[in-house]
């Protein structure tokens, strides 16, 4: 706490900008991490949708998929229908859904290249606090009086503390960076053997 003090009294520009970055960063890992999920993809009733697809019945699943308002569910719906009506193949449609599952890990990856650029930005501003306190104490060496020594205190403090701070809000940056990170990989992931179970099914 005393380290933020110490930069908001000295580099206040500095402080403002870590907090905001720190604070932005936390509110996108937040709202990455309630909304990435295998259930805000994937349609409502996929489990009715693959037992209709098992067994033959594309008609069905079709109608499962097109009353889902998810887009996946009428992307999937749309591509399914034209592979029965016979005007794309299984290995064109197998190439169709592979591409949209590139499309979904880039949704679910929405905003979080913030939180990694964060991680740079924040390392750079606790650097320029640095530079900030070391003009200050350059400065006191031409004052040889005891304003000149509180000069230089003050000048070592704020380099020390922003150089510190910034630190502390990049391995925060990057923590929530690695998390949500993890997140997105996994969920992608199980969509992405959810997405290949269909393709296994359809004859």
């Amino acid at each position: 706490m005393d380290v933020i003090l110490t930069v908001w009294k000295n580099a206040p520009l500095v402080a403002f900008l870590l907090l905001l970055i720190s604070t932005v960063s936390f509110a996108i890992f937040l709202e990455r991490f309630a909304n990435v999920k295998k259930s805000k993809v994937l349609p409502k009733n996929w489990k009715n949708i693959k037992l209709e697809i098992m067994n033959g019945r594309f008609e069905n699943a079709i109608v499962l998929l097109k009353r889902d308002k998810k887009p996946l569910s009428r992307i999937l719906a749309n591509i399914l229908e034209l592979y029965y009506k016979g005007e794309i193949s299984k290995t064109e449609l197998r190439q169709m859904v592979e591409s949209e599952s590139s499309i979904i890990y880039y949704e679910l990856g929405k905003r979080v290249s913030f939180i990694s650029i964060s991680v740079t930005l924040a390392t750079l501003l606790g650097l320029i606090g640095t530079v900030w306190g070391l003009i200050e104490v350059f400065g006191a060496y031409s004052i040889m009086s005891n304003e000149g020594l509180k000069m230089l205190s003050k000048g070592i403090a704020t380099s020390l503390n922003s150089t510190a701070l910034g630190l502390l809000v990049a391995i925060f940056a990057y923590i929530l960076y690695w998390l949500v990170k993890e997140r997105i990989n996994g969920v992608y992931a199980k969509i992405s053997r959810e997405l290949e179970e269909i393709l296994e099914l359809i004859r």
